[in-house]
Order: structure tokens, then C-alpha cells, then sequence
């Protein structure tokens, strides 16, 4: 009898302590994290930055990263060529043109020969050539523009209801180098061979953008043509014979 009791007060005993710390715990784990120092109520937000971030952006970040420090490393290192400079390097002026037996073309100027060897001054250097290997020299045609009126076009001329001349024509650059500022050019003529009246108009020609920032639509590219179109007005009191027409260029960079 007295075995029964004393186990049923342990029991007891051991029910009600477990309780209790479970009851406090809970009631830790529930009110803790929503209290502040204070005791004020915490109101749960959302983080103002992200806390994770995927692999795929870190690794998209990182390559990023890198290409931009090769970028910068490559302008670091890379020599910059100043235009300044290439004009001051003077490239040998190349007056002859040497066809060997075989074919090959070299182009240069002569600056020695005897009755058996020519010594050639090209772009690469200093060359000795066999004057028996030698099939045919021919003078070279200078690097400069070459601008002429089109003949297979000729120029047209038109009367305009105000009494004006306007005259339509083309040009095309056959020299090696592309002219600049093309500008072609009228001249009235007197009896007294005197030129009493001049008119000029730029032609329609390739867009071009100098070193200096110049824009310009009046080039002319080796092997290409452009057209112009002048409209003179002459005053009545000028009296001409004849007409005489030319161009004028340019060359820039």
C-alpha cells in the first residue's frame, strides 16, 4: 500500500515538471524572435538585398569580370599607331616596274646598272637583279589621282525658264589614289582670250570622314566616277566666245 502511493506521488512529481519546462520553452520559442530588446513587437519584413544567389550568376559574374580585365589589360599593352607618325615614315617613291622571265613583278626604282646587274630600291629593301632574268620594264604610274571628264557621257546642257544654263556631267578618277574636294570648274572666254566669267561646283562623289572631322561628299575612289551638276547664271551684260572646263582636287587623310 505504501509502495502504491509512494509511486503514484513520483509520478506525479514527474508529469508536471515535464510540462512545466515544455510550457516554457514554447513559450521562448514563440515570443523571442518577434520581441526586440525593449520588448517591442518585431514586424517581419522581407530583406532588402537577395540572401542567395545561384551558381549560374556567380560563375556569369565572374566571366564578366575577367572580360573586362582582359579588355583593359589588352588597351594597356596594345601600341597605339599615331597617324602623326605613319605620315613622317616616307615610303620609297616607286618609279619602275621590273617584269622577270617568269613572271613575277617588281616594282621599285632603279638606282644602278651596268651592262650585267640593276640594283632596284623596293618597299623591302635594297635587290640585285640579273638583267638576263629581265623580260620588260615599264615606267610606273605615280600613287596620285587622276581625275578626267567621262567621255563615253558628254555633258549636258540644259536652258531653264530664268534664261540660266545648267550643265550635268561625270568624272572618274583613273590615277591610284582617291581625290579630294573634286571640284569642277566653268570659264567664259571674250574675244580678247580673256576670261570674263567663272563658275565652280563640287561633284557628288563618296561620303568621306578626315582625321580632322571633316565630312565630306565630294571624293573620288581609284576606279570610280561621280557626277556634277553646275548651274550658271550669267548676267546679261557678259558676252563670251567659248567655254573651257577643267577639275580641281585635293588629297587629304
Amino acid at each position: 500500500m505504501n509502495y502504491t502511493k509512494y509511486l503514484l506521488i513520483i509520478s506525479i512529481l514527474f508529469f508536471g515538471c515535464a510540462t512545466k519546462k515544455v510550457s516554457k520553452n514554447e513559450t521562448f520559442k514563440t515570443n523571442t524572435p518577434n520581441l526586440d530588446k525593449d520588448g517591442k513587437l518585431i514586424v517581419d519584413s522581407a530583406p532588402f538585398y537577395p540572401l542567395q544567389e545561384s551558381m549560374m550568376d556567380i560563375q556569369n559574374q565572374i566571366i564578366d569580370l575577367k572580360s573586362k580585365v582582359i579588355e583593359y589589360e589588352s588597351r594597356i599593352h596594345a601600341p597605339k599607331i599615331n597617324m602623326d607618325l605613319l605620315k613622317l615614315v616616307q615610303a620609297p617613291d616607286l618609279k619602275h616596274e621590273i617584269i622577270m622571265q617568269n613572271g613575277t613583278v617588281i616594282q621599285g626604282t632603279i638606282i644602278f646598272e651596268n651592262t650585267d646587274q640593276m640594283i632596284v630600291k623596293t618597299r623591302i629593301g635594297q635587290l640585285t637583279i640579273e638583267k638576263e632574268f629581265i623580260a620588260e620594264i615599264k615606267e610606273s604610274k605615280p600613287l596620285a589621282p587622276i581625275i578626267e571628264f567621262d567621255n563615253t557621257l558628254p555633258v549636258e546642257e540644259r536652258i531653264n525658264d530664268d534664261f540660266s544654263t545648267t550643265y550635268v556631267g561625270k568624272v572618274i578618277n583613273t590615277g591610284l589614289r582617291r581625290g579630294d574636294f573634286v571640284r569642277v570648274v566653268y570659264h567664259f572666254w571674250n574675244n580678247n582670250k580673256e576670261a570674263v566669267f567663272s563658275d565652280s561646283c563640287f561633284v557628288s562623289g563618296q561620303n568621306v570622314v578626315y582625321l580632322n572631322g571633316v565630312v565630306s561628299d565630294a571624293s573620288i575612289d581609284p576606279m570610280e566616277s561621280a557626277t556634277f551638276t553646275l548651274n550658271i547664271d550669267l548676267p546679261t551684260s557678259i558676252q563670251y566666245e567659248y567655254i573651257t572646263k577643267e577639275i580641281h582636287w585635293d588629297i587629304f587623310d
